[in-house]
């Protein structure tokens, strides 16, 4: 059973950054530890997602506090947008995992070539590099690292800055429950991002804004490396005359102040076709 914070007064200490002359060495380790194939088994994979979960479970009270205390985000919004959306995304992934582990059929297959029986295997990319952010530090954290456990790869996540009590927790519950030689945290601001961007990775999952976006995509593009980009967007809402316009706009209200209105789905224009006898 993984290690909880019982009480906030563990990770109350200020947030330490990860040396930057260590995130080399750091990198090469995950790389390694890719190349092994210790990953790739079905029985690794899920064991690591089982040892996450009830780590995320554990630990509850500690992620309520340190959104409390970073966010301002109450208890419901936590357990309904950060640890009930992680626990339930890896209760999806381990009910199909091995299914969706299985080799396929490759389709529309030429006549010349069908006595070949080819097959479309889902092999591991390799080593993962997972850049969080704050408005759901929890969330848009560990749903990544789900993807790369699932996946067979290895990861490295870099909490944001912004969310430093968040970010505390997210290294506990990951120093306690997964493999430390395949999956680790690096600490830190722009500088230990620079550092990490300077290293190899087989694929970046960032969420952010444009802005920095364009600065992982240029750096990524040095190496042609595959990218997950998880930005900000524009989201309409069209309410039509035969709408019932009080449950519209509870729902609209609901929608726009959600996490106090960081949400790249947040409400940004609205469309409305109304009845003139309801002006």
């Amino acid at each position: 059973m993984a290690q909880d914070l019982s009480s906030m007064a563990s990770i109350a200490t200020e947030l330490k950054y990860t040396p930057v002359d260590t995130i080399p060495a750091i990198a090469s380790r995950i790389r390694n530890a890719f190349n092994t194939h210790k990953t790739k088994p079905i029985g690794f994979r899920l064991l690591q997602l089982r040892k996450l979960y009830w780590c995320i479970k554990d630990n509850e009270a500690a992620i309520v506090q340190a959104c409390k205390q970073d966010l301002g985000k109450g208890v419901f919004e936590t357990y309904l947008s950060e640890i009930d959306w992680c626990t339930n995304d890896i209760v999806f992934v381990t009910q199909n995992l091995e299914k969706w582990m299985r080799d396929e059929k490759a389709p529309d297959i030429p006549l010349a070539n069908k006595l070949l029986n080819p097959r479309i295997r889902k092999d591991p990319l390799g080593a993962i590099l997972i850049i969080g952010t704050y408005n759901f530090p929890v969330n848009l954290s560990l749903t990544p690292l789900v993807g790369a456990i699932a996946a067979g790869c290895t990861a490295v996540l870099k909490p944001s800055e912004s969310a430093p009590t968040v970010a505390k927790v997210l290294q506990h519950i990951i120093e306690t429950s997964v493999d430390a030689s395949c999956y680790t945290v690096v600490q830190g601001a722009i500088s230990e991002t620079t550092a990490l961007l300077e290293e190899k990775w087989d694929k970046i999952f960032y969420t952010g804004s444009a802005n920095v976006a364009k600065i992982i995509a240029k750096k990524a593009a040095e190496t042609l490396t595959p990218m997950t980009l998880e930005l900000g967007g524009r989201n309409p809402a069209i309410v039509t005359k035969n709408a019932n316009v009080k449950l519209a706009a509870k729902r609209l209200l609901w929608g726009k102040i959600m996490n106090a209105g960081y949400d790249v789905n947040v409400l940004t224009r609205k469309c409305c076709n109304i009845r003139a006898d309801l002006v």
